[in-house]
């Protein structure tokens, strides 16, 4: 059957919408599915063609009539992560902030860790909500058997309605249970300096939080005022970055915290310092020199870089670097590191060799001697650790299944303190067929991808990209760019990266059936005919919804970057399709012809436009599915079977004779080395090989952001 042919049988046999109706029976679709089911979660709400106008304007948050939950914060959140906490009763929970929009009666809230639907049965929260329900307040109580991981976990949120998902969300929280390491730079004991106290406090989950003590015999204590507020202090003040411990008996105790609330400590040290008189037996003839250490660089240290000390002295004289246990005052030549002479008073350095250490742990002294014998000195650790860090866990885990889309981040927990370098190179890869035809294919992520260490072993990446359904991820990130603070990178695989692996779900989409614009009736032989009473689409308007969609729109400060706004639907497309930009008045230049990865890659890219704000100042943007194409399409022209969106929305819309195929971001489940694909003549959907980009027409990528 000739195309010319297909549109007169299309247009005689009204098979086109059919009042909206038979989308799913056109596109091989089901509409509604069990809340368990696996497949395609694209159904209509019932609630012509309008355009409207305006700019600036800001896009819609949720479309007319379409329930939307927003994560909105919570005592919880810290630095973009939600840390669960230990609450008044010992146990462990999170607060978190939720608002809803149009939700109905007789809807259920569920909320759950590491199982995007929550459609199992370890639910944190289940639920019922309704109508006028604009915000909620939860504290959910996570219990000792409950499965959560410690280190990165994903908390997943959805809205049911008569067993069918409505709303899915997610977000990324950190669980842990133990309390921080504390080490202090001088051990307790005797000396016969004054010394210098620091002590450092390592939590290789959450991060930590407070270092406080007391040196009255008091035991030190942080209080729990309510729960999700940081811990507060009830006896004690904070330790600061050095102690000075003077001539006599010192005792001082120690807790430390981290930032899910976990304690260790109280911890006790004494130190019994006897300062010797001069030399001589007699009163000195000049005060004693004062030396102080202010600070160590590259105290933890593998040899790439030498640790050295930068102190100070008010005299001159002869100094050593000798184990923390030697008498300055009679030092052997055997204890000796390193030594030199300050012949003036003031600022300096000096560097202790590397291969004078031991590994692990070494404490270590800097002793003074001015010409009268007289003594003072500073203790300090330095740790010679060569061992790679390693990963504790990942969110999404690896391995991970039906993995949101929409949650971005990638969360990695180390077990030790890691150096805070932004610079992480980081590559994704999409996997899909079997046997001879499986490919793996590198996924361009956008420039904006960003990496923050939100504490001293916890990486965020945002990835900036939305990843397409049901689709493996592999993430790799360059195992050099993951150093600990020693400068010990972690090990990777033989190309020198670390792998995360996992699963993406599908997309749950909420869309109200839009009429279908068809301008004309026809008889069986495809003659027009009166429409009233015929019960054909043109028979109606607006039936069962308008789709209210705007003209070519600009946001306020992106005036070259148009964007056309679907209020029924609740999107934001791309006006242009990729590779055609705006030229004032309409969309110009030459569609690029892409792969499917190509497709995804593009759309991707347009996150880090207008200096990784996003096109028009907005993120998010990803290749459109074909749940959002079905919420699009139309016919409203009479005449041509290739006009199957509104013209007015989308100026230069590469759409005629040279029959144009536009990708979607949906794999075809069932094979999945192909997916989902329009043709522009009738909206016609079909499948196509992944790794093509022409079958003698072209295949083209159309953007849009939003999931409401």
């Amino acid at each position: 059957m000739k195309e010319k042919e297909i549109e007169h049988w299309l247009l005689a046999k009204n098979t086109i919408l059919g009042n909206g109706f038979l989308w799913c029976t056109i596109f091989f679709f089901s509409c509604l599915g069990a809340e368990k089911q696996p497949g395609f979660k694209f159904f209509f709400l019932p609630t012509s063609l309008q355009n409207f106008t305006g700019s600036p304007v800001s896009p819609p948050i949720v479309a007319p009539n379409q329930a939307n939950l927003s994560v909105a914060g919570g005592k919880s959140l810290y630095n973009g992560v939600y840390y669960a906490s230990r609450v008044s009763n010992g146990d462990y929970a999170l607060n978190v902030a939720l608002s809803f929009a149009n939700v109905t009666d007789g809807s259920v809230l569920k909320v759950c860790m590491n199982n995007t639907g929550c459609v199992d049965q370890d639910l944190l929260y289940n639920g019922s909500i309704g109508s006028g329900l604009s915000n909620l307040n939860l504290n959910l109580m996570i219990p000792d058997e409950y499965p959560v991981v410690v280190g990165g976990n994903t908390l997943n949120f959805a809205i049911i309605k008569d067993s069918q998902t409505v709303v899915q969300r997610s977000v990324s929280t950190i669980y842990d249970v133990n309390g921080p390491t504390l080490t202090f730079s001088t051990p307790g004991g005797s000396y016969s300096s004054a010394q210098n106290l620091s002590i450092t406090c390592v939590d290789s989950v959450s991060g930590c939080q407070d270092v406080i003590y007391t040196a009255d015999g008091q035991t030190p204590s942080l209080s729990l005022i309510n729960d999700f507020d940081p811990l507060q202090i009830a006896l004690g003040s904070v330790f600061p970055s050095s102690l000075n411990i003077p001539d006599g008996t010192t005792t001082i105790i120690v807790s430390g915290s981290d930032r899910a609330g976990n304690i260790t400590g109280p911890l006790t040290v004494t130190y019994t310092v006897t300062i010797p008189p001069p030399p001589g037996g007699g009163g000195p003839s000049s005060p004693p020199p004062t030396i102080t250490l202010d600070s160590v660089e590259n105290s933890i240290t593998n040899g790439t870089n030498e640790s050295v000390l930068h102190w100070n002295s008010d005299t001159i004289g002869t100094y050593s670097v000798v184990p923390s246990g030697t008498d300055c005052a009679n030092i052997s030549p055997g204890d000796v590191i390193v030594t030199g002479t300050l012949a003036t008073p003031g600022n300096t350095d000096t560097t202790v060799p590397y291969a004078s250490l031991s590994v692990g742990s070494n404490s270590l002294k800097l002793c003074f001697s001015d010409s009268s014998g007289q003594t003072d000195s500073a203790d300090f650790t330095l740790v010679k650790d060569t061992t790679a860090p390693t990963l504790v866990s990942s969110s999404p885990a690896n391995a991970a299944v039906d993995v949101d889309v929409f949650n971005r981040n990638l969360i990695l927990t180390f077990n030790e303190n890691m150096q805070p370098d932004t610079s992480v190179e980081v590559h994704a890869f999409l996997s899909y067929g079997v046997g001879g035809s499986a490919t793996t294919t590198e996924l361009i992520l956008p420039t904006s991808l960003n990496a923050t260490w939100i504490s001293e072993t916890v990486l965020k990446l945002d990835l900036d990209s939305i990843l397409p359904e049901f689709t493996s991820i592999k993430i790799r990130i360059l195992a050099s760019d993951l150093k600990d603070v020693a400068g010990n990178s972690i090990v990777g695989d033989a190309g020198g990266f670390v792998n995360v692996v996992y699963t993406t779900g599908g997309m749950v989409a909420l869309r109200n059936i839009i009429d279908s614009n068809q301008p004309g009736c026809f008889d069986g032989n495809g003659s027009g005919i009166v429409c009233a009473g015929s019960g054909q689409d043109a028979a109606f308007t607006a039936t069962p919804n308008a789709q209210v969609i705007s003209t070519p729109t600009f946001l306020s400060g992106f005036t070259s970057d148009p964007v056309t706004i679907d209020s029924t639907s609740g999107l934001t497309w791309r006006t242009c399709v990729q590779g055609m930009e705006w030229t004032g008045a309409t969309c110009g230049g030459t569609p690029t012809e892409v792969n499917w990865v190509q497709a995804l890659s593009s759309c991707n890219s347009l996150n880090e436009r207008n200096s990784k704000q996003g096109y028009a100042g907005i993120k998010n943007w990803r290749l459109t599915t074909m749940d959002d194409l079905h919420s699009l399409i139309t016919f409203p022209d009479a005449n041509s079977g290739y006009i199957f969106y509104p013209t007015a929305s989308f100026p230069g819309f590469p759409s005629n004779g040279g029959n144009q195929r536009f990708w979607s971001a949906t794999t075809y489940r069932a094979t999945n080395s192909v997916a989902f694909v329009i043709r522009n003549f009738g909206a016609r959907v079909f499948t196509y090989n992944k790794n093509n980009s022409n079958d003698g027409y072209g295949y083209f990528a159309l953007c849009v952001s939003g999931n409401p």
